[in-house]
């Protein structure tokens, strides 16, 4: 076939031949026609004639078909998590020995100040080391006396005096200020000055008292401070007792007489607290019960039921004396069978009370009585015998594959004898046993159901796959689209206008090139851990960067192709036209160095998808719950046998990465041969 050139110049010679013909046709003369094609025709022709391209091109076809629709159609998320039922070895129950005792409130009316509750526990482990029975507590905030008495093993009372608060003592009137450092007093306007009531103030002051009588009233002293103080007399206060009402005038004034003392009224012992104008009543009674504390737990025969505190309480304080008491209507006994204390109610028994703290792991009271009898010998047992592991068999109830109980005939549950073990850790001992649990399905093998398994999370790996395949190659489109921008800019910039402008972004892509990326790359990325960046925030700036990076050769091909093309005869012609340099630059330049570009774009693009891989690889690029196939191969990458046991889940990752960067080379070559057939 002739050279398009060659074709003309023959017309030429041969003038008053040539005629009308079909699109791409020149005729010589009438009887010889030469098919002349398009430079695109041409290049399609080449490109198309390239079996390395064509088979690039239908890969590429089917990655983004792949990556773009078929997510839209599978049935599964990215990030969707599976689950299943099946058998595993659980941590079912712990064992703990009650050592802290817990404190159970006799009376709810008693105010005992919450150092002495929190201490008690000290107080009983001194006591015990020392060999008492007895200790009397002082309560320094308060000087209140407390008795702490051992009852029996484990149980101890603290008694003292109950203390009730009946009333308040309020609505004092403002009757003068007195400064002390002039000795002068300030009355309200309209009362005169008192002499006498002056004298017995200063003496009550100077003797520091809060208050004084004189004449027939009783007046508060209130310290302001700077010598100053407000002086209120009690013709107007008023003794409210706690239910509203108000108190008898002979408590009131005997109240009065008493303020900041104790005083006895009706065969009661009262104590007046406070000042400055407001003042609290209270009763003293005898000395009662107010706290009991052991070590015993109680567990209940009926799972789940619950004793009322003030069943515990009766029960402690009556199990070392006739064993019955009263509660909540109800007469209860507490008897000593088999070494174990036992509450009844009547003939039923409630509850047996141990020193063991048995409960589920979760720490739910579920087990049966019966479990945790076993569980408590099985480790007495291990404590007498010094050992660190134990086992008993017990029948649990039945789970069947699906997590639901299997019953019988009859509707009851049916049980298994299952093997617990027993193993102390940490001050406390665990009970392990094989269940039927709810779990993650993890690293499930492939299946119908999940044609390449789940991975770590539990999610399907095939539509992390895909979704996987959408990040990666928007990831190198991106960056491409990137560079080019940047790099042609520039490019076309210094090849067009040479000189110092040339020299300058020359000098800048000479310091592009010289930037080491990886080590900024890894440096970003763990800043990005340190601001806990979400991952689409992180795939942005990834993105970014990565095309801020890899503009410098794009710039240097652009520059070198304007720089032979600025030349020539066609963008002479366009500066004597007048374009503007703008235009003559993105009109005529950039087009004719267009070819050169989409070649270095698609041999771009698999490099940067080996980049974004290595960096999900690596832990610095997209993070979790976002799928790409550089993560997905990370995760099971942790030992030798994970690559081993788990080879279904990155051998076909690896695969679409080898592909799609071969499928993007042999498409750049096909580009690249069809442009320049010289290259072959």
């Amino acid at each position: 076939m002739k050279n398009f050139n060659e074709v003309l110049k023959e017309k030429e010679a041969r003038e008053g031949t040539g005629r009308t013909l079909r699109d791409g046709e020149i005729a010589l003369d009438d009887t010889q026609r030469v098919k002349v094609l398009s430079p695109g025709r041409m290049v399609f022709n080449r490109f198309v004639r390239n079996k390395l391209a064509i088979a690039g091109t239908v890969i590429l076809a089917t990655m983004f078909l792949f990556s773009f629709l078929c997510p839209v159609f599978y049935k599964y998320g990215q990030t969707e998590i599976f689950y299943k039922y099946d058998k595993l070895n659980v941590d079912y129950a712990s064992v703990a020995e009650r050592t802290s005792y817990t404190n159970y409130i006799v009376d709810e009316e008693a105010q005992i100040h919450y150092t002495v509750q929190n201490k008690i526990t000290s107080f009983i482990n001194e006591m015990e080391a020392n060999g008492e029975t007895e200790r009397e507590i002082v309560d320094e905030s308060s000087g209140t006396v407390y008795n702490l008495n051992k009852l029996g093993d484990k149980v101890y009372q603290l008694s003292g005096v109950l203390v009730v608060e009946e009333g308040k003592l309020s609505g004092f009137a403002d009757v003068a200020k007195y400064n002390s450092r002039v000795d002068k007093y300030v009355y309200p306007e309209g009362t005169e000055a008192n002499a006498a009531f002056e004298k017995d103030c200063a003496a009550a002051i100077s003797a520091g008292e809060t208050s004084f009588v004189s004449g027939e009233l009783t007046y508060i002293i209130e310290d302001a401070g700077k010598g100053f103080y407000n002086i209120k007399d009690s013709s107007s206060a008023v003794l409210k007792l706690s239910d509203g009402s108000e108190a008898d005038p002979a408590l009131q004034e005997a109240m009065l007489s008493n303020l900041g003392g104790s005083f006895d009224y009706n065969g009661t012992k009262y104590t007046v607290v406070g000042d400055k104008g407001s003042f609290t009543l209270q009763s003293t009674g005898a000395a009662q019960p107010l706290i009991v504390s052991s070590l015993f737990v109680f567990d209940s025969y009926e799972i789940g039921a619950q004793l009322s505190d003030a069943v515990k309480v009766g029960a402690l304080l009556s199990m070392y004396d006739d064993g019955k008491f009263t509660a909540d209507g109800t007469d209860y006994t507490v008897s000593k069978e088999d070494g174990d204390f036992v509450i009844s109610a009547g003939s039923d028994k409630l509850a047996e009370l141990g020193t063991y703290s048995i409960r589920r792991y979760s720490g739910e009271d579920s087990l049966s009585l019966e479990f945790k009898e076993i569980a408590a010998t099985t480790v007495d047992d291990m404590i007498a015998n010094g050992q660190t592991t134990g086992s008993f068999t017990f029948a649990l109830p039945r789970i069947d594959e699906n997590g639901q109980y299997v019953l019988d005939e009859e509707g009851n549950t049916t049980t298994e004898d299952s093997t617990i073990t027993v193993t102390r850790k940490e001050g406390q001992y665990v009970l392990n046993c094989e269940q039927v649990t709810y779990l993650i399905d993890i690293y499930a093998e492939p299946s119908s159901e999940h044609i390449f398994g789940t991975d770590a999370d539990g999610m399907d790996i095939l539509a992390r796959m895909m979704y996987g395949g959408r990040i990666s190659l928007m990831v190198g489109f991106v960056v491409v689209i990137i560079e080019l921008l940047i790099g042609v800019v520039l490019g076309g910039i210094a090849g067009y206008f040479g000189g110092w402008v040339d020299t300058l972004i020359m000098r800048l892509v000479d310091i592009f090139y010289c930037i080491p990326s990886m080590p900024i790359l890894i440096i970003l990325g763990s800043m990005f851990d340190s601001l806990k960046l979400d991952s689409y925030q992180r795939l942005i700036w990834m993105m970014a960067v990565l095309g801020f990076l890899g503009w410098a050769g794009v710039a240097r091909m652009v520059r070198g192709q304007i720089l032979s093309l600025r030349e020539q005869e066609f963008m002479t012609a366009a500066e004597a036209t007048g374009l503007s340099t703008s235009r003559r630059i993105f009109r005529h330049l950039i087009p004719n160095v267009m070819p050169q570009l989409i070649v270095t774009a698609t041999m771009g693009l698999g490099s940067v998808i080996i980049t974004e891989s290595t960096l999900s690889f690596l832990g610095l690029g997209v993070k979790h719950p976002l799928a790409t196939w550089g993560t997905m191969i990370n995760s099971i990458t942790s030992s030798n046998e994970n690559m081993i046991r788990y080879a279904y889940i990155w051998i076909p990752v690896g695969a679409l990465i080898c592909l799609t960067v071969i499928a993007f080379n042999f498409v750049g070559d096909g580009l690249r041969d069809a442009f320049d057939p010289k290259m072959k």
